[in-house]
């Protein structure tokens, strides 16, 4: 809707004069229109107003500025192309305002108006065109609700005000491009000065700085402030190919074509192979990605690379992509060399004086590995734990190398988490996400622990395992895998805050600390195992003694306390029937029979359990033992027993073994008397009895049709008294195969059992080999 007017009860003449004054501060074409549509509006009393510029092309309409219309209505009044044959069109071509009064008029004068713009038109319209210099700028329309006549001073008013705003417009545009010409003018001395600092940085660092890097960095930086917009990098040849090593700021913004850079180019593309042949400065007009075979770099239309020579081969290469000119200027190539003859003077200069620095460094730096070494070595000998042996190494380690950190992982779950840190890590972000945990994949960590080798980064891969902001600061980091025993445990990482090249005197002193740290921890380990396992034959002992000395005090009271009563139930029972004779019915005989034959499986019981104590402690008498002839044996003493039944035996070749013969008698005893015992519902029995060969023992199975048993109830076969089936259907005391588990342990050796209801169980258990035993034959 339209805003309250600023002129009322004014007459046209006044509300012009008004209006001039406005104008005159009015520095913004929006403020123009606000001072324009508001007097028009409430002069002839229209309901709505819009203003219509010419676009820059001079083909178009746009809509500028509107009132009176709801937000985001649509009007007759649309953008859209300069025509004749529409109201702006006529009324910017002839140079005349158009007045349509009543309804009707407008559409009769121009009929596809309203299915041109699919609104319906307004009852009575005014279209005013404005003019600056003889330039068409636009149009001012009104809209009436109602029919006007537009008298001959309104027609004056509207004239003057078009031509007002014509004049405002010209000087707000005029206004506006000195303030754009003002601001550019502004950010190009601002963009001088900023060259002119960093050349004056460059100049500086090309007397003074030896640290190849930081000298390429200057460079990149001149040459980043001299040409705005561009891309600059430093390359250096590694394993066959160019790798990016220094870049300007904007090539962060572009992580795809800033990946593929670091990874490295080919030596043969086409703008580094013309480097490489002539050893000259090669540039191109017209870059063409696709032709000069780097990818991601459409957007660059000129190219420049420069060659830096190490014992008369090309070594590393600096380039410029220019954006915004076709063509190299004269005056851009010779700033370019300019820049890098200087870089290149300064590399030579820093390779002479690196060389000597480096001798004394290697000096230095061999001296005080040894000291090193040799107080690493003290401390590795009064300390076990694994995290303070990693933070001395990391102590010591720390006081080789330039400022830095040093943090050591391990892997827990998915996350590698922080086990020992020495040093700040120059950022609380990244202390953050150190302190959270990484996952498993980053490169940094992933490498190093799946291949075991060292991962040495002269230019750390800023972004490749967190947000580059995080860890812009550090530039060359070394992750050392900690094996111990064969095995890596953990990463040992170094992050340095300067650029520095690994060099051999580095990756010896380096490896030389892990190889170090992984034998202590190896030696730690083994004290802590036998520390372990002195305790645990310790406990064993002692429980081993408190276990015998239960056990004779168990066997003494079976002996003794539980026969009494179960004799004196006995004794009771028989003089009961004597006494009672004749007297005794048929009822009472029974409950006495019930106490009998608990009375005797009592004593069955007592007689099982002190036979389980005395297979316990009784010394094995460890001799050659033949298994056939012991299976044989049991065998016979058991068909005794069968009375008739129909029993198939299938027994196998049995080993020779070393082992008690008299406790491997009760070990098939059992399981065979099982045996046979499940296996009675059956029509036939079917036993099978083999051996199996082992590296280091030998397995036997006996296994039969019987009944079986439920798997998920395996754990109770071996337990003192415990049975899987009930006393009426089977008899038994629930002690054999807890012997049997008792004799096989002793023996050094293992059972195990697997049934299945109705079809049936198979038991076997091992016997380790013995030199003096044989394979069956």
């Amino acid at each position: 809707m339209s805003e309250p007017s600023p002129f009322p009860h004014l007459s046209l003449t006044e509300r012009l004069q008004d209006v001039t004054e406005l104008l005159a501060a009015a520095t913004t074409p929006a403020s123009v229109f606000k001072v324009i549509l508001a007097p028009a509006l409430t002069a002839l009393n229209a309901i709505a107003g819009a203003v219509l510029l010419v676009n820059e092309l001079g083909n178009g309409l746009d809509v500028a500025a509107t009132a009176g219309h709801e937000e985001d209505a649509q009007t007759i009044w649309q953008a859209g192309p300069l025509q004749t044959e529409m109201p702006a069109g006529d009324a910017l071509q002839w140079g005349t305002p158009l007045f349509f009064e009543h309804a009707g008029a407008l559409t009769a004068a121009y009929p596809e108006l309203e299915a041109h713009t699919g609104v319906i038109a307004p009852v009575a319209s005014a279209v005013l065109p404005m003019f600056e210099g003889g330039q068409p700028l636009g149009v001012i329309v009104l809209d009436f609700r109602e029919p006007h006549t537009f008298s001959l001073e309104e027609q004056h008013f509207l004239r003057t005000l078009s031509a007002q705003c014509g004049i405002a417009l010209g000087r707000a545009r005029l206004m506006s491009e000195l303030q754009r010409q003002v601001d550019q003018r502004t950010q190009q001395v601002a963009r001088e000065a900023r060259a002119q600092e960093a050349f004056i940085a460059f100049t500086e660092a090309v007397g003074t700085e030896t640290e190849v890097l930081l000298l390429a960095q200057h460079s990149v930086t001149v040459l980043d402030q001299r040409f705005p917009g561009s891309t600059v990098t430093y390359y250096e040849r590694e394993d066959g190919r160019w790798k990016l090593r220094v870049q300007s700021e904007d090539l962060t913004a572009n992580p795809v074509l800033l990946e593929q850079l670091r990874a490295g180019l080919p030596l043969e593309t086409p703008v580094f192979a013309a480097v490489l042949q002539t050893h000259a400065p090669v540039f191109v007009n017209g870059w063409d990605a696709q032709q000069e075979q780097v990818e991601h770099t459409d957007m660059y239309h000129t190219v420049a690379t420069y060659p830096f020579l190490r014992q008369g081969e090309v070594q590393a290469v600096l380039g410029i992509g220019l954006r915004d000119q076709m063509h190299w200027a004269d005056s851009d190539r010779a700033l370019f060399l300019a820049v890098c003859r200087g870089l290149s003077l300064a590399l030579d200069r820093a390779e002479q004086i690196q060389q000597v620095q480096l001798q004394k460094t290697a000096v230095l730096n061999r001296n005080r590995a040894l000291e090193a070494f040799a107080q690493l070595a003290q401390d590795f000998m009064f300390e076990t734990g694994r995290f303070p042996l990693v933070r001395r190494a990391q102590e010591i380690v720390l006081t080789l190398l330039p400022p830095g950190y040093a943090v050591y992982y391990e892997p827990e779950g998915e996350l590698w988490r922080c086990r020992s840190q020495v040093g700040d890590l120059g950022n609380d972000a990244l202390q953050a996400l150190v302190d959270a945990g990484f996952p498993l994949e980053i490169p940094t960590l992933r490498q190093p622990f799946e291949t075991g080798l060292p991962l040495y980064q002269d230019v750390y891969a800023q972004g490749s395992d967190t947000d580059a902001a995080v860890v812009k600061h550090i530039q060359a980091v070394v992750s050392l895998p900690l094996q111990v025993s064969r095995t890596t445990v953990g990463i040992f990482v170094i992050g340095l805050f300067h650029q520095r090249k690994w060099t051999a005197t580095d990756r010896a002193v380096l490896e030389t600390t892990m190889n170090s740290l992984s034998l202590a921890l190896e030696r730690a380990e083994h004290a802590r195992e036998l520390t372990a396992q002195r305790d645990v034959l310790d406990a064993r002992t002692r429980s081993l003694s408190a276990a015998n000395e239960e056990l004779e005090a168990f066997a003494y009271s079976v002996s003794h306390d539980l026969r009494t009563p179960v004799r004196h139930m006995t004794s009771f029972g028989t003089l009961l029937r004597k006494s009672l004779a004749d007297r005794l019915d048929e009822k009472s005989a029974r409950y006495l029979t019930i106490m009998d034959q608990a009375a005797g499986r009592m004593n069955t019981l007592i007689d099982a359990m002190l036979e389980l104590s005395r297979t316990s402690q009784q010394a094995l008498l460890l001799q050659p033992v033949d298994l056939d002839r012991l299976v044989m044996g049991v065998r016979q003493s058991l068909e005794s027993e069968l009375k008739g039944r129909q029993v198939t035996w299938t027994i196998g070749p049995l080993p020779l073994v070393m082992g008690d013969q008299g406790l491997l008698r009760q070990v098939f005893e059992n399981l065979l008397g099982n045996a046979l015992k499940y296996s009675a519902p059956r029509s036939e029995a079917q036993i099978e009895i083999w051996a199996e060969d082992g590296p280091q023992d030998w397995r036997i199975f006996v296994r039969d049709n019987g009944v079986g048993f439920d798997n998920r109830y395996t754990h109770k076969l071996f337990g003192v008294f415990q049975r899987l089936h009930r006393q009426e259907e089977f008899e038994g005391n629930g002690v054999g195969l807890a012997n049997v588990r008792r004799v096989v342990a002793r023996h050094g050796g293992t059972v195990t059992a697997q049934g299945q209801v109705g079809e049936g169980a198979t038991f076997s258990f091992t016997l380790p080999k013995s030199e003096d035993a044989s394979a069956p034959e």
